[in-house]
């Protein structure tokens, strides 16, 4: 029933959402839903909690491949690979949408998945850049603020142009991929070690 409910509160919003459609979509008696979730609201609420909880520590698998990756341009970039274009998967930034169109009908929803989600998130980048600090790849001294950077570098242009054309105006895949390049190259010359810096001129 969950995974219906994301796509017609999409469509429809909360407020234009029924349980009828709700109950359509899942291809269950609207008796089943009322005795899963009591009401629309208690269904929302439920579709939130679920998503967030699918979240811990994301981009873990990635750790044994970044303690192995040769050079620093390799590791930063399969970790913006994988982020970018998992952050930016249709279904994501489906929920993102949602969430934050409904924030102020439900702020605890929403300090939920800012908490759960989007901050858990940032703290599983943040272990992946630590690792490339321990390694003398890169200096990172902050990996909390350098993940705070690195999700901006990658995703306000992309993901913002779905938050606001409601996702009419596609990334083409194309235009990722220039976003995901420059982005990385920028993080590399920013986190670059200072014993491999280039000497600055006076």
């Amino acid at each position: 029933m969950l995974a219906s409910a994301l796509e017609v509160f999409v469509a429809n919003g909360y407020v234009g959402t029924s349980t009828d459609q709700l109950a359509a979509a899942a291809a269950v008696s609207k008796q089943t839903l009322y005795r899963a979730f009591g009401d629309k609201k208690g269904v929302f609420a439920a579709l939130i909690r679920a998503e967030c909880d699918k979240i811990h520590d994301p981009f873990a698998p990635l750790v044994d491949d970044l303690r192995s990756a040769a050079t620093a341009e390799e590791a930063v970039r399969q970790l913006a690979e994988q982020f970018a274009r998992s952050i930016m998967a249709s279904r994501i930034q489906k929920l993102r949408r949602l969430v934050i169109a409904e924030a102020a009908r439900f702020p605890e929803l929403g300090t939920l998945y800012w908490e759960r989600g989007f901050l858990r998130m940032l703290a599983s980048v943040a272990r992946c850049l630590a690792v490339l600090d321990e390694r003398g790849l890169l200096a990172v001294p902050a990996p909390e603020l350098a993940a705070q950077q690195f999700a901006g570098m990658l995703l306000w242009i992309p993901s913002n142009q779905v938050m606001f054309t409601g996702g009419t105006v596609p990334v083409q895949d194309d235009d990722l991929q220039r976003v995901i390049d420059a982005g990385v190259a920028a993080f590399l010359l920013a986190y670059e070690p200072r014993s491999r810096s280039r000497p600055r001129t006076s």
